[in-house]
């Protein structure tokens, strides 16, 4: 299977909504990311429909339809009738103009070959072989019955859809050599379109929003007069629910009694029953869409009701209609084949299942929430899951918040800080061991108290006017202990949360710190005056032997001048 559904990883926020909403849980989640399993998707479009971040989105195959048209070979159009909801601006014979005006060689719609299906369904009837006949218009259909209830794959009627028996139509009217290009509001038919064993004789399928595109710069107001229609107008009644039983006359049923179903779930709730009790006799319509094709993934994304569908698509003939399209002059063989039945998945024992649980704490039923936050219906769904490799076994939302509280709940256990919670009126709503230790409390007791200390802190009034940490530097509680206190305002869960580190050591410190600081000081001056006196002392020294010196020279210096008078 191609990848019809793609995924923009940069867009997807891992919210597990596509997995949730997957009726066959066709999605997996491992190493961190979203995966659909192509071989169990049946492109029911609903996870495109619910992603919250647009991640999902299909192929577009516009440009290879474009590269088509550059050939030098014909390439024709077969239009789902349920154009007609889709389109309310615009006519069949505007559409068709338009097509021809973008390249294509010819428009018709696909209730041409709608009709060729409906007349194989009665001869199937007629020849009574079957035990039941489930119509195989629906492609989504057709993979969910071989993917998911291959017990009931024989009942699958070896028939061409409407879109591949037009195809083959087409081609044998116009050529082999000629491009056929479905357009319509479903995804799974771009799949059909591209696997050999429903046919092979459609290239490539549109979306209607990617042919209003295609159109986008052709003439939108101009009438194909040639347009043609269909000779069996109660073949347009195919996209609506009953749509394939209306095409068939009463009397082509046979002794099949008649069954429709439409919607997903619908659809899979029939498919069991048809397995567990085995009944026989039934010509089954099964549609994937609620609302049949009127409901289709594109018709859901544009926000189209089918019910508009329901009330513009009727079977009274058209004046186009009086030109029959060509092509519904040939009548096919109708040889539509099936795959095998695919690889069983893996059971998992009774144990293997326990032991996968408990790696998300639940031991026992009770704790076995089954809440589908995961994706999954109930905790044994998604451990199965896990075992088969389509589940992250951390998927568990329950289990991943109690273990974030929990981890939460250690720190603040083992915080040598003091944490209170309190109501807005101070009532004390929690407290941890380290608070319990600073305050003298025990938080028996404490609980549902107003603690003394905090009257007349306008601490806490700052942290709820201004919606920031509120800071006091210096508060006593208990028997003398100092804290540094932080208050935080919590607006939406009206409470404060008081963090207290004790500051009794850090102030003791500070205390011891100072005395030696200023013992240091002391010893400083006292230091310095000692040393002044000593310099005083030795400088009076000084001043006297300097004295005694000058005297004693000065004498000498006489003594000296006066002998050197007397000798001469």
């Amino acid at each position: 299977m191609s990848s019809i559904i793609k995924l923009n990883e940069g867009n997807c926020q891992n919210c597990y909504k596509c997995i949730r909403h997957c009726p066959i849980k066709a999605i997996s989640f491992s190493g961190g990311k979203v995966q659909i399993i192509e071989d169990e998707c049946v492109l029911c479009g609903t996870c495109v429909d619910v992603c919250p971040q647009n991640a999902r989105f299909t192929t577009d195959h516009r440009p290879k339809v474009l590269e088509l048209l550059k050939g030098s070979d014909p390439v024709y159009v077969t239009l789902a009738p349920s154009y007609k909801s889709y389109f309310t601006d615009l006519t069949f014979e505007q559409l068709s103009a338009a097509l021809k005006a973008v390249g294509f060689a010819g428009v018709e719609e696909t209730a041409v070959g709608a009709y060729e299906t409906s007349r194989a369904y009665a001869q199937l009837m007629a020849a009574g072989e079957m035990e039941n006949i489930i119509a195989t218009a629906c492609p989504s259909v057709v993979m969910m019955v071989e993917r998911h209830y291959p017990a009931i794959a024989q009942w699958l009627a070896p028939v061409y859809s409407p879109m591949m028996a037009h195809a083959k139509m087409m081609k044998a009217k116009y050529g082999q050599n000629i491009h056929v290009v479905f357009i319509g509001p479903c995804l799974a038919k771009k799949e059909e379109a591209m696997d050999p064993l429903a046919g092979g004789d459609v290239d490539y399928a549109l979306s209607f929003n990617a042919l209003r595109a295609l159109i986008e710069g052709a003439p939108q107001g101009e009438s194909d007069g040639e347009a043609v229609g269909t000779a069996h107008p109660v073949s347009r009644l195919y996209p609506k629910p009953s749509g394939i039983l209306k095409s068939i006359e009463p009397e082509g049923y046979g002794h099949y009694r008649k069954v429709c179903v439409d919607g997903v779930e619908n659809c899979m709730e029939l498919f069991s029953w048809l397995e567990s009790e085995r009944p026989t006799g039934l010509f089954i319509e099964a549609n994937m869409c609620a609302g049949a094709c009127l409901g289709g993934p594109v018709m859901r994304r544009a926000g189209i009701s089918s019910f508009r569908g329901r009330m513009e698509i009727d079977d009274q003939p058209k004046p186009r209609d009086a030109r029959p399209a060509p092509s519904a002059a040939c009548e096919l063989d109708h040889l539509r084949l099936f795959r095998g039945a695919p690889k069983a998945e893996p059971i998992p024992t009774e144990e293997e299942i326990r032991a996968i649980l408990a790696q998300i704490g639940k031991t026992s039923p009770e704790q076995e929430l089954n809440c589908g936050g995961c994706g999954y219906e109930t905790c044994r769904d998604k451990a199965i899951a896990v075992y088969r490799g389509k589940a992250d076994v951390n998927m568990c939302l329950p289990y991943l918040r109690e273990k974030a509280e929990n981890i939460s709940s250690t720190v603040i256990q083992h915080s040598p800080n003091g944490t209170i919670a309190l109501t807005e009126e101070l009532e004390v709503l929690d407290l941890n061991p380290a608070a319990e230790e600073m305050m003298g409390l025990r938080r028996e007791s404490a609980v549902g108290q107003i603690i003394p200390e905090f009257f007349g802190d306008d601490t806490f009034d700052r942290a709820r006017e201004s919606g920031r940490p509120a800071m006091k530097n210096e508060v006593v509680v208990g028997e003398g202990v100092s804290v540094e206190e932080t208050v935080i305002y919590i607006r939406e869960n009206r409470m404060f949360i008081v963090f207290m580190k004790d500051m009794t050591a850090e102030n003791e410190n500070k205390k011891k710190l100072e005395g030696l600081r200023m013992h240091t000081v002391d010893t400083a001056q006292k230091v310095i005056d000692k040393q002044m006196r000593v310099a005083q002392e030795i400088a009076s020294l000084l001043g006297e032997t300097t004295a005694e010196t000058k005297v004693a020279l000065t004498s000498l210096k006489k003594s000296m001048e006066q002998g050197e008078d007397g000798a001469l």
